[in-house]
């Protein structure tokens, strides 16, 4: 089916994905491969402060053999005091010569916390005064001002415990490794570093935020992003989180609708940001709240959301004049635009102790006793989502709770104490191939409800939550700690008489779990350039109810050819056909077309025109209410791809350069450095023929016609003649898609 597209005048956002999808052209350099090896760690804090032990052991072993560390931090804001560890004593203690010296400590008052306070105490006594101008500003002044110095007060704690952590890592990372970025969330942080050495060969870094906290604003729950560009073109995001926490269905739905939205708004609304900047550490408002993205992004998906509902609701698709949404150029996502993603964080993915006893899910979570249970819960996957919604709390104010142990009776024979019994004895006895079966997140992704494509090592370590804490120890289980540590002021919890992976060593209120994960996802193709090599935990530092969990990879910066050196040709389709699986609060499309590029293969960025499909129908085989919808497009429907070098691009290639520097500023982002974009380019000397583009990939995305909305993308290695791979929307599968092709000159 054929119809004519709409065209329309781009809005601002419709310039800037225009302006970030010009990255796609940006050639690969001729560099030599490298191999680095990438350590990347997640700790959940849990409120109180690193002590000597984390920098001697965790983060020193990080540093003797990494080329890059990536630290992601979760409730790393804990009570600021003098007791606390000293950054400036950790460097003997990890071998270093010199003593580590603070640059990011203000000096002077107008510096100093003293002026944080007096700034908060006269803006809350101002405010109040205004505000109770109606029936007297005396007493508002006053209130005004006791609520600035008590905001004023946890302000100053914030800003000096975000000192505080940057300067323990400086301290324990030492002079051999450099700041590259970092990032910071409210509670949560994001920071890489990188051999001193290897810093030159870092071209560009973004960072970026998502909250997905209470009221999906707040940044207690959330994700960072740190993403790398090398010298030769490729490339390394990590992604740090914070998931919905609590056991049970629903929120086990939360944390599988967080990761999408996570991976999408950080890597949309990143920014470039100049490598080995200092961490910003004043700006408390921006790392408190997400609203401003978060609000336009609902404004924006509210007009989808009233159509799909009203057709859901009506079975007659809303149209403007019948036509279709205009076809535009798609901006790549992360998943599709990075080498390598490293995702990790506090995932707060469970162990289902029903699946230990009994293969059977959502089984063994009350608490109560058998006979006070109304009826049988039924299976989580028999039950829509509705019916469980993602546990997001309205925001209200002072809501800022982590996972709290609730004052609940645990009866001895309840489901929940027995599955607990269950998943502990497997522990003790470490059949932990038997525990992944039984995981939370290993479900999920089988599932295809999120991490599509993502590899993980196996887990082969005592899971990390919910530890003892030296409280629970003395309360419960009648276990002393040490002697009070000298450094910290606190119990020292290096000598816990409990075991990892005994009953006593895990908070009897939760089963044990592998909360804690690392996991990544690469191009296809270059699966082979990420080695895993080692996945484990570190139960010594014991700080925390948390272990913190590391994993080691082995990533070869590939030598990719540059576009000067593609030959030209084309890419030309045979067939392709898509089936897309809609969910039940979704409408089904009638008509859909896919966008397809193959990124860093061309000078310059194609029109929408020369990489969008014709509009199909649905196939007349579907049945009318069926949730499945096939797409099917003849050779003369696809697009021709153009790809390789041709001088010809070189003009196209200046204006739209010119453009994409014009728009960065525009929108307050850096650009790239790159003065050589608006250098014409001349062939290599040397040409490649046609298999140089097996290291290359397709994108293709497929878009509904009438809201213009994406409903998924796949990305293939031009080495596969023919493919059968995932529709992915965010890492969710939603799909398949299936076809072949070749590369002609």
């Amino acid at each position: 089916m054929v119809t004519p597209t709409v065209t329309v005048e781009e809005d601002e956002e419709s310039k800037r994905h225009r302006a970030m999808l010009l990255q796609s052209t940006k050639s690969f350099r001729a560099t030599k491969a490298r191999t680095l090896e990438v350590y990347c760690t997640t700790w959940n804090v849990g409120n109180k402060a690193p002590t000597l032990e984390a920098a001697t052991g965790w983060l020193r072993e990080a540093r003797e053999s990494a080329d890059i560390i990536a630290i992601g931090a979760q409730e790393a804001s804990y009570k600021r005091s003098k007791k606390n560890i000293k950054p400036e004593s950790i460097s003997k203690h990890v071998g270093d010569k010199e003593e580590y010296r603070s640059t990011l400590r203000k000096k002077g008052f107008w510096g100093s916390s003293k002026w944080t306070k007096i700034g908060m105490m006269a803006g809350g006594m101002f405010a109040g005064g205004v505000l109770a101008a109606p029936v007297g500003a005396a007493p508002g002044m006053m209130c005004g001002l006791f609520a600035g110095y008590i905001t004023g007060k946890k302000v100053v704690n914030e800003l000096k415990v975000r000192t505080h952590w940057f300067d323990f890592l400086f301290a324990a990372m030492g002079s051999q490794f450099v700041l590259l970025q970092s990032e910071i969330l409210l509670q949560m942080r994001l920071t890489v570093f990188i051999r001193a050495e290897l810093q030159s060969r870092v071209r560009t870094v973004k960072v970026g935020s998502k909250a997905t906290g209470i009221g999906n604003l707040v940044g207690n729950k959330g994700g960072l992003l740190v993403h790398i560009e090398f010298d030769n073109g490729e490339t390394i995001a990590f992604v740090s989180c914070h998931l919905a926490a609590h056991e049970g269905p629903k929120f086990f739905h939360a944390r599988n609708e967080m990761v999408p939205e996570i991976l999408c708004r950080s890597w949309a609304d990143s920014v470039t940001k100049t490598a080995g900047a200092p961490p910003l550490l004043s700006d408390v408002n921006s790392a408190f709240f997400d609203a401003s993205n978060e609000i336009i992004s609902k404004v924006k998906g509210t007009g989808k959301k009233a159509t799909d509902a009203f057709q859901a609701a009506t079975g007659q698709a809303i149209t403007l004049g019948g036509g279709f949404a205009a076809q535009k150029n798609q901006p790549l996502d992360l998943l599709n635009s990075t080498t390598h993603t490293f995702f990790m964080g506090d995932l707060n993915y469970r162990l289902d102790p029903g699946m230990i006893l009994g293969n059977e899910w959502n089984t063994h979570w009350d608490k109560g006793a058998p006979e006070a249970k109304a009826e049988a819960k039924p299976e989580v996957d028999e039950v829509p989502l509705s019916k469980y919604p993602a546990a997001r709390p309205v925001a209200k104010p002072g809501m800022m709770l982590e996972e709290e142990m609730e004052e609940e009776l645990i009866v001895e024979a309840s489901p929940f104490s027995v599955g607990r019994n269950a998943v502990i004895a497997h522990i003790q006895a470490k059949k932990f191939e038997a525990l992944e079966k039984a995981d939370q997140l290993k479900h999920a992704m089988r599932l295809g409800k999120v991490f599509t494509g993502f590899r993980e090592m196996p887990l082969r370590f005592y899971p990390t939550f919910k530890r003892r804490g030296s409280k629970d120890h003395d309360k419960k289980s009648g276990l002393k700690c040490g002697p009070s540590n000298s450094n910290t002021g606190a119990k020292s919890e290096s000598e816990l008489a409990a075991d990892p992976g005994t009953s006593a060593y895990y908070n009897e209120k939760r089963v044990p779990s592998w909360c804690d994960r690392v996991l990544v996802y690469s191009l296809p193709g270059a699966e082979d350039a990420c080695q895993q090599v080692r996945y484990g935990a570190r139960h010594d530092v014991k700080t925390s109810d948390h272990a913190p969990v590391f994993a080691i990879h082995r990533v070869t910066l590939r030598q990719l050819p540059a576009v000067n050196s593609l030959p030209r040709a084309e890419l030309k389709f045979s067939q392709l056909r898509v089936t897309r699986e809609f969910s039940s609060d979704e409408y089904v499309s009638s008509s859909a077309w896919v966008h397809i590029i193959v990124p860093h293969t061309r000078l310059v960025l194609p029109e929408a025109s020369e990489l969008s499909s014709k509009h199909v129908a649905r196939s007349a085989t579907d049945v009318a209410s069926s949730s499945t919808a096939n797409y099917e497009w003849s050779v003369n429907e696809l697009p021709q791809i153009i790809v390789g070098f041709h001088e010809t691009d070189n003009d196209a290639k200046v204006k739209q350069a010119k453009a994409a520097k014009s728009m960065f500023a525009l929108t307050k982002s850096a650009t790239d450095d790159d003065d050589e974009d608006l250098q014409p380019q001349t062939a290599a000397d040397v040409k490649l023929g046609l298999e140089a583009y097996e290291k290359f990939q397709a994108v293709i995305t497929l878009m509904d016609s009438r809201s213009g909305s994406k409903l998924g993308t796949a990305i293939i290695a031009l080495s596969s003649k023919t493919f059968d791979v995932s529709l992915v929307l965010y890492s969710e599968t939603v799909g398949r898609v299936s076809g072949a092709w070749s590369m002609i000159s």
